[in-house]
């Protein structure tokens, strides 16, 4: 029991890192759009801790624009400065975009975007696009607004600066996204395959704010470190309850009837309460919260690997529980040799264990950063190595008390057959 509970305290203790190294906070109240295109980023990280540069002034300002707002992100700014009858919006960073995005409204999907990059010839491509669900935006042919390229973008290693205008509608409130990709796209045409972003996030605009009295937009607002919104906040919890469950509850039951099946007769005990009871808790609330984070998030279920896997896993632990269940309660007490199903069972539970370390490592490699805009913290995949090279070894020093196992199931089938002569040969003595 000594064992039971070091192994315990171990398990305890690293799932307490794992959900520490979890941010509680993010810069700037990002979208809740995933990402698109090719999981791979491509290109070097971006820092979102980074402020970026101030903002150039806008050519228009010096024409007389009296009207605007600026809004700065991690990775880029984004200025709207009123002109008599258009609205040009200055999309700038200083950290080497491969492209730079902004959209009207609150979301990804159903958003209508402008899409800018610069290509090896110098000239700067604008490509409308239109939203309709969490993958690449396709161009839009007959845009709502059209955007017009101002001469005055430019993009080299320094700061990049793409600055178009469209037709203004009146509005002085305005709800804009922006997106940050460091792969080029594939080539200059509007229409060009676009990597996923690395960076994105929302802003207020507020159009009807004086520009300063210099004729200069007001600073850009830096990103602050505002609370994770309700979204956020389930899919953190979701990861934390489903490794709980899939990766420290199921593999304690697992040692558990490994190490001490050959020592105490209540194994049993406590693996059936820890399977079922224990890690039943974990997944069934680990797996409702995903489910409600994807529907709050407008997006479809089972359209990525780790959603489908997800539903393949929860499947496999109920189909467990069942083979568990029936193993236990239609055991033949007279069986001369163990049954298949007992194997099975071993087996099966060693690839639900597999199964979920490949399973949370794309929910935190490809779905934590397509919805927080940033990779997980370092700490995560050192815990999550650490604990794939582990949990392997202490089932492999479990093994070692096979053969004790064996004797001890022998001597057993040997003590139930005596048993089972005496009974009749009693029997037939009294005839």
């Amino acid at each position: 029991m000594a064992l039971c509970r070091l192994l315990a305290y171990a398990l305890f203790s690293t799932s307490i890192v794992l959900a520490s190294a979890l941010p509680r906070e993010i810069a700037v109240r990002q979208t809740t759009a995933g990402g698109y295109g090719n999981p791979g980023y491509g290109g070097p990280p971006v820092n979102p801790t980074s402020t970026p540069q101030a903002l150039p002034v806008p050519s228009s300002v010096a024409a007389g624009a009296t009207n605007g707002d600026s809004k700065c992100g991690s990775t880029m700014c984004i200025t709207a400065t009123v002109l008599n009858s258009t609205v040009e919006y200055t999309l700038a960073s200083s950290q080497q975009p491969a492209w730079m995005a902004m959209g009207w409204g609150t979301g990804m999907v159903g958003s209508h975007l402008v899409v800018m990059w610069a290509n090896d010839d110098g000239n700067i491509t604008v490509s409308q696009r239109y939203a309709t669900d969490h993958v690449m935006p396709l161009v839009e042919p007959n845009p709502p607004k059209v955007a017009t390229l101002e001469p005055a973008s430019f993009a080299s290693s320094a700061s990049t600066k793409f600055i178009f205008t469209v037709p203004s509608d009146g509005s002085t409130t305005q709800d804009v996204i922006y997106a940050f990709g460091k792969t080029k796209p594939s080539s200059s045409q509007p229409d060009a395959t676009i990597i996923q972003h690395v960076d994105q996030g929302t802003f207020t605009l507020d159009l009807s704010k004086s520009l300063a009295n210099n004729g200069n937009p007001a600073p850009p607002t830096s990103p602050g470190h505002t609370p994770l919104d309700s979204r956020r906040q389930l899919i953190i919890v979701h990861a934390t309850f489903v490794f709980l469950g899939f990766l420290v509850t199921l593999p304690a039951g697992a040692l558990l009837a490994r190490y001490t099946r050959t020592f105490s007769s209540s194994w049993f005990q406590g693996h059936w309460k820890l399977q079922f009871i224990v890690a039943g808790f974990f997944i069934v609330i680990g797996v409702a919260l995903g489910i409600t984070s994807v529907a709050q998030g407008s997006g479809r279920h089972l359209k990525t690997t780790h959603t489908m896997w997800g539903v393949i896993l929860l499947v496999l632990y109920i189909l467990q529980l069942s083979l568990g269940a029936f193993i236990h309660f239609k055991k033949d007490p007279n069986s001369r040799r163990r049954p298949p199903q007992n194997y099975g069972h071993a087996v099966l539970g060693l690839l639900i264990i597999a199964t979920a370390f490949y399973q949370v490592h794309t929910g935190y490699t490809e779905e934590y950063p397509n919805t927080f805009g940033v990779p997980v913290p370092g700490a995560i995949n050192v815990v999550w190595y650490i604990w794939v090279v582990l949990l392997p070894l202490l089932y492999a020093g479990g093994l070692a008390y096979l053969p004790r196992q064996f004797r001890m199931e022998a001597s057993k089938l040997r003590s139930n057959t005596s048993t089972e002569e005496m009974s009749y040969l009693s029997r037939k003595s009294t005839k």
